[in-house]
């Protein structure tokens, strides 16, 4: 029984131990990237009313997402860092001859990274889409001086007395389901138009399959073309915020998104890549983990905590790059999307257990 309660205790202070590592490492990687997407928001103020402080708010909304992307990276030098330490001190030594086994070690760590993983999914996926597109329309509303709003009823955007809503924009920049709402100056309404398409050709916007519905003071007068012009002050970079990169959607908008491509009989391969990439986050945060174990367990106390931070960041670097490399190779082979999970993971969980098998005899 008191054996029992002393690995009890150990598991609890292992776990303290690695949070707060994985915290101070995960806070250094973001206040890294906020400073590096401050700087480039730096060099677009004075356009129109944007301001430093305006990039700063902009800078700040992309936080979320820098957690969620650089998490796995984090919980390997983090976890690096908190066993290190224990290792440099003798503590782990302790552990072990106080009956703590190295999968009871590994356990220990895994168990804490997954709560922190939970809670980074939730911020990164659920609240960091919500931030950025925030930021988007910030800047686009203070350099453009044009309102703009995205919704699930598509993306809408003011022009002097005009209201347009656009409820689809392909990644070729083309518009689909197009809305105008004209005003008088008074704010009465005084035609309606619909296009079924719209592209930016030659500075200016061309619709497609329009009807055009004007209000007369006693009569709708209704106007068919195959074409019209349409001179608006929209400028196609406002569509970046209706077209949302598919790393800023949330996992279940993704889903649906691909879902409604397929319906339609369009390419979903760039959001699946992206759907499966998300899914691959927190399954390879655990296999950071893991690999984090015997890493400690093979340098033991001869290894500084410089060297622990430098390996341990050159190997979450490397891992990280080969993973999105993949996926351009899925993209450019057209392979299975899922690929893009599996493959990267398979690789890691393969280094993981030839290490265990030396380092976790």
């Amino acid at each position: 029984m008191e054996r029992t309660a002393v690995v009890k205790l150990i598991d609890r202070y292992i776990g303290v131990t690695v949070i707060k590592a994985i915290l101070v490492t995960l806070l250094a990687l973001t206040v890294l990237s906020f400073v590096l997407v401050l700087v480039e928001e730096i060099e677009d103020i004075g356009q129109g009313d944007y301001s430093s402080w305006d990039a700063m708010i902009v800078a700040a909304c992309s936080i979320p997402r820098y957690v969620f992307e650089a998490f796995p990276v984090s919980a390997l030098i983090g976890a690096l860092l908190g066993l290190g330490g224990m290792a440099a001190s003798g503590e782990l030594v302790a552990m072990r001859a106080a009956g703590m086994s190295s999968r009871q070690i590994l356990f220990a760590v895994v168990k804490v990274g997954v709560l922190l993983m939970l809670l980074v999914v939730a911020v990164g996926d659920g609240l960091g889409p919500l931030t950025e597109q925030y930021g988007n329309q910030l800047k686009l509303e203070k350099q453009k001086q044009q309102i703009t709003f995205s919704s699930r009823n598509g993306f809408w955007a003011k022009d002097g007395n005009t209201i347009v809503n656009i409820n689809q924009v392909s990644i070729a920049g083309e518009l689909k389901d197009v809305k105008i709402y004209e005003f008088t100056e008074d704010h009465q309404l005084q035609a309606i138009t619909l296009a079924a398409t719209g592209r930016y050709k030659k500075d200016r916007w061309v619709l497609g399959d329009v009807r055009r519905s004007e209000l007369a003071e006693k009569e709708i007068l209704i106007q068919r073309q195959p074409w019209r012009a349409w001179d608006s002050m929209v400028d196609p970079s406002v569509l970046s915020v209706a077209l949302l990169d598919p790393l800023m959607l949330p996992i279940w908008h993704l889903w649906e998104q691909i879902q409604n491509l397929k319906v339609r009989g369009q390419s979903a391969t760039y959001y699946e890549v992206t759907f499966w990439g998300k899914i691959a986050v927190p399954l390879t945060t655990i296999a950071m983990l893991i690999l984090a174990v015997p890493l400690v367990m093979s340098g033991g106390r001869t290894t500084t905590a410089g060297q622990r931070v430098f390996s341990g960041a050159m190997l979450g670097a490397l891992l990280y790059l080969f993973s999105r490399g993949f996926s351009f190779l899925v993209l450019a082979l057209n392979l299975p999307s899922v690929t893009v999970m599996l493959f990267p993971l398979v690789v890691i969980l393969l280094l993981v257990l030839w290490l265990n098998r030396f380092a976790m005899r």
